[in-house]
């Protein structure tokens, strides 16, 4: 059964780095203190044991100006179904052959592809207990959107299996999603959300088993999101099935939208050229 409350459904910190990341949407940046007690805490640290770039591994920075150079960020025109980045608008190729479209999201944004610097970036947050990383990653969704998302939307991170998040000791999902949170002035929502169902790894499985996989595997607390515009967080999304599932929970227990919002999407294999982000 779920839980009470929740419905079944079906080196150093680098000031200059999160400027670079923030300055296509000044008015929506509101530095909140705790982001700024967090950088100060960890810049004492820093002194000690000077960082390394998670990308490239060079010292002084978690994740250098040139790895951040090398992002391969995606651009408008997105997939109207998933929010695959596309040639023209309109919905992508697997997306028009029904393998791929999504049905509780409003919208999917993702920051880059799932690549080079930031694909070693975030397997470092994610295995390595990095988490101060998600501090610098979560600057990279400032720019990524979701536009349409409005002012007091509240910011949910995709949540772990309990003995998945007892065994990390924390849910890298939701460390970037208290930074997003802080750095747009909404409110988080970290227990809005709830894993009910054990799921098997999506790894090698295609867009129908991997919905198939993640159906009815969450719940949403209706006192939390009832009513609310919600940005779901996730790390990578690959087909956006989790995002989907995740959003259908929040949805049934009276969320008003949903959007998903991640660091970064995996490339589709045998999609046309004109798929790739200029």
């Amino acid at each position: 059964m779920a839980p009470a409350g929740l419905l079944w459904a079906g080196p150093r910190h680098r000031k200059d780095n999160m400027a670079v990341a923030a300055a296509s949407q000044p008015s929506t940046v509101r530095w909140s203190w705790r982001f700024w007690a967090r950088q100060l805490v960890w810049a004492a640290v820093d002194l000690v044991f000077p960082p390394h770039c998670a990308g490239c591994g060079q010292p002084g920075q978690r994740f250098c100006a040139g790895c951040r150079s090398q992002l391969s960020l995606l651009h408008s025109p997105f997939c109207e179904s998933c929010g695959y980045p596309v040639g023209q608008a309109g919905q992508c190729q697997s997306c028009r052959g029904g393998a791929g479209a999504l049905k509780s999201l409003a919208a999917v944004r993702s920051a880059a592809y799932f690549e080079g610097p930031l694909q070693k970036a975030i397997h470092q947050l994610k295995y390595h207990r990095d988490g101060i990383l998600a501090d610098e990653l979560a600057g990279l969704l400032l720019a990524a959107g979701p536009d349409d998302a409005p002012a007091g939307s509240l910011v949910v991170p995709v949540p772990l299996a309990p003995e998945r998040l007892a065994a990390r000791g924390y849910n890298q999902a939701g460390l970037v999603a208290r930074t997003y949170a802080e750095l747009r002035g909404l409110r988080l929502s970290p227990r809005a959300a709830a894993r009910v169902r054990h799921t098997s790894s999506q790894v090698g499985l295609s867009a129908p088993q991997r919905r198939l996989n993640v159906a009815g595997a969450f719940a949403a607390d209706r006192r939390l999101v009832a009513g609310k515009s919600i940005v779901l967080i996730d790390d990578v999304c690959t087909t956006g099935a989790t995002l989907d599932a995740c959003a259908e929970a929040l949805l049934a227990a009276g969320a008003a939208q949903v959007w998903g919002l991640t660091l970064a999407r995996a490339r589709l294999a045998g999609l046309p050229a004109d798929h790739s982000a200029s």
